[in-house]
C-alpha cells in the first residue's frame, strides 16, 4: 500500500526539515505548531528523530583500504614475511612501532595463528576417500572376508605388473 502524502504535498519529513532549516533552534512544540499551520500532522517522535538526526548511524573512520594506507593486519603479515613465522610477538611489535604502527600482542598472535592454520588444512597424506572404503567393504563381503579380498587383490596386482 502506498504511503499517503501530507496536505502540503511534500512528505512529513521534508516539511520538518524545512522548518528546522528556517529555525534550527526551534523546539519540538514550535515545529509542531508550524507543521499544523501548513496542515501537516506529525508525531513528536518523528519530529525528534529528524531534529536530532537519530536515524543515521555514526560516521566510521575510513578503512585502510579506502584511505590508501596499509592496515595493521597487512603490516603484521608483512613483518612475519620479513622476520619469519617464528618471530616473537614482542619483536614484531617493536619493529612495527619503529615504522609508526602501534599493534597489540593479541593482534600479532591472532594473525600468526591464522597464518599457521592456512597451511595445515586439508586431507592427510595417504588418507583413503570414504567411497573407496565403502567399495572395499563390499568387495570383502562378496569374497568372504578381508583376508580373501587381500589375497585376490595381491594376485590381481601381480597380473597387472607382469
Amino acid at each position: 500500500m502506498a504511503k499517503k502524502k501530507s496536505a502540503a504535498g511534500a512528505n512529513k519529513s521534508d516539511a520538518i526539515r524545512k522548518i528546522i532549516a528556517e529555525n534550527p533552534k526551534a523546539t519540538r512544540g514550535e515545529i509542531r505548531a508550524k507543521l499544523q499551520q501548513r496542515g501537516v500532522k506529525a508525531s513528536d517522535a518523528l519530529i525528534n528523530k529528524i531534529k536530532y538526526n537519530r536515524n543515521t548511524s555514526p560516521k566510521k573512520p575510513g578503512s585502510a583500504r579506502t584511505s590508501g594506507k596499509t592496515s595493521k593486519a597487512d603490516a603484521i603479515r608483512g613483518m612475519f614475511s620479513k622476520m619469519g613465522h617464528d618471530a616473537r610477538s614482542r619483536d614484531v611489535i617493536a619493529a612495527l612501532k619503529s615504522d609508526g604502527v602501534v599493534v597489540t600482542s593479541a593482534q600479532v598472535s591472532t594473525l600468526r595463528r591464522k597464518l599457521n592454520e592456512n597451511g595445515s588444512r586439508g586431507s592427510k597424506v595417504g588418507a583413503v576417500p570414504y567411497d573407496h572404503l565403502i567399495a572395499a567393504k563390499h568387495l570383502a563381503q562378496r569374497l568372504g572376508g578381508v583376508d580373501k579380498a587381500r589375497r585376490a587383490l595381491d594376485s590381481f596386482a601381480e597380473l597387472v605388473e607382469a
